[in-house]
């Protein structure tokens, strides 16, 4: 229901690396009038960097709101991370390439809420027992299903369906935000995640727990949980907040993930003089060529002014007054010389082709290696006559040729697997490597020991073949120890 009262947020969040992950890129906040989720990109080029720069900038956002425009101080703050991203790269290049999901949250003037987006970590609300998905996925495959060229089924299970065409970060291009008012309901549940939720659990199983846990912190818990009996091969981030009318007890937000256990990385991109990397502002002018257009010659052309020409040295004897002998005299040389230049100018060529097909060659070896070897050392899994097959190679032909060969043919029945497991099984899941696939069928026997009790998908944004294999150790890991560890 509507209120004409005061609304805020009763929030809790909760972050945790997964079961493969060594690090966690994903940073999340929670507060009485703000709720932020960020999920990393670009591997060991930072990911982690910059979603802690983008929480740390915007946790500033969660106090009383003021009359001001809501949306527009949510796209300027969320436009002030994106430059400092790009700075912390101008202060250190090893960091080049990352990016970071955004999905903002902020309480507005009106009872009102204002909604950032861009990227595909999600939100969601549950209104009336119903889970409604209010951000929409900038992703490949979300294109093509927008185009109706791939249905939401094919789309969970296409090779590229974690291609994000949309992120924040030094990425070439200004982002392109979805920003959207919403109304605030009392008794509404606001709920944002990373696709380390998504991409492992049951939408119907994320609705059960969020409709029937009415604590946001515990609520938070079990859906981790969810998410890494899914498999967890990736961060796993969830932020809640349940409207309330009136005020809560908590007054002070919380910060979770990468900007949490790394606060150093928030300091990255704050110094506005990184551009240049000096104190002192450049003075010295730059060409200016117009219209974009710039010119084709590289030295300018030097004017020579009337007094340093220079004086003929030697006379020079007009044509009609030439004798046969000094024209036949001069002539000879310059035919020579004619055909002189031309046999060099043939053997430079012949040289130039000869370096340009050796480069050529030498492009063609390394790109055939490369290929042999990631072709040779990835693996994936599917359904082949009811039982859980591992192939070597790419999931693909290439004309004629087959890709891939079998590896190995297990013992585990897909029947016994969870329905989503299943589905995941009709097309393929991706493995790296040989360990990986390992520990990929190891959790699938797990499952199926189980007789189908949580069901799980795999894939992360940044890298598009994560698997969703059982925890790196041989021991048992209880999921909720392993957050009680880590999660804020």
């Amino acid at each position: 229901m509507t209120t004409d009262g005061t609304i805020t947020l009763r929030s809790a969040a909760r972050s945790h690396t997964g079961l493969v992950r060594k690090n966690n890129q994903d940073s999340g906040y929670a507060g009485p009038n703000f709720l932020l989720i960020a999920d990393g990109m670009g591997g060991h080029a930072g990911g982690d960097v910059a979603s802690a720069i983008t929480v740390s900038r915007l946790a500033d956002l969660d106090r009383e709101p003021s009359g001001e425009d809501a949306l527009e101080i949510l796209r300027t703050s969320i436009l002030e991370a994106n430059d400092r991203i790009c700075r912390g790269v101008a202060e250190q290049p090893e960091l080049a390439g990352m990016g970071t999901t955004v999905t903002a949250l902020l309480r507005a003037p009106g009872n009102r809420f204002a909604l950032a987006h861009i990227g595909d970590s999600r939100g969601y609300v549950l209104r009336d027992g119903e889970l409604q998905t209010v951000t929409h996925d900038h992703t490949f495959v979300q294109m093509l299903v927008d185009e109706g060229r791939i249905t939401p089924d094919e789309a969970e299970t296409h090779p590229q369906r974690s291609v994000v065409m949309k992120v924040l970060g030094d990425v070439g291009a200004s982002p392109d935000l979805d920003l959207t008012l919403r109304e605030a309901h009392v008794g509404d549940r606001w709920m944002l995640c990373s696709d380390g939720l998504t991409g492992f659990a049951d939408v119907d199983d994320i609705a059960r727990i969020l409709a029937e846990v009415s604590d946001p912190d515990e609520c938070c818990r079990q859906l981790i949980d969810l998410a890494l009996a899914g498999g967890g091969a990736d961060n796993v981030t969830v932020v809640i907040g349940d409207v309330l009318e009136g005020t809560v007890d908590t007054v002070q937000g919380s910060s979770v993930g990468s900007v949490h256990l790394n606060p150093k990385y928030a300091m990255i991109g704050m110094n506005t003089d990184a551009d240049d990397g000096t104190d002192e502002p450049t003075t010295e002018p730059q060409p200016h060529y117009g219209n974009g257009d710039i010119p084709t010659d590289t030295v300018p052309l030097q004017t020579v002014s009337g007094s340093d020409k220079q004086e003929p040295t030697a006379e020079v004897v007009p044509p009609s007054q030439r004798t046969d002998s000094e024209s036949s005299d001069r002539d000879a040389p310059a035919e020579e010389d004619d055909l002189d230049a031309d046999d060099d100018e043939v053997e430079k060529r012949s040289y130039l082709g000869w370096i340009i097909a050796a480069i050529v060659i030498v492009a063609i070896a390394v790109g055939g290696f490369f290929a042999y070897n990631y072709v040779s050392n990835h693996y994936y899994l599917t359904n082949q006559d009811g039982k859980v097959t591992l192939y070597r190679g790419l999931d693909t032909t290439l004309g004629p040729i087959e890709l891939s060969q079998l590896e190995d043919t297990t013992d585990i029945e897909v029947g016994t697997l969870n329905s989503f497991s299943q589905d995941r099984l009709r097309g393929s899941i991706q493995a790296d490597s040989r360990d990986e696939a390992d520990r990929i069928i190891e959790n699938l026997r797990q499952e199926a020991d189980k007789s189908g009790t949580v069901s799980g998908n795999v894939e992360d944004a940044a890298s598009p073949s994560d698997p969703a294999p059982s925890p790196p150790s041989s021991q048992a890991v209880d999921p909720s120890d392993a957050i009680t560890e880590e999660s804020q």
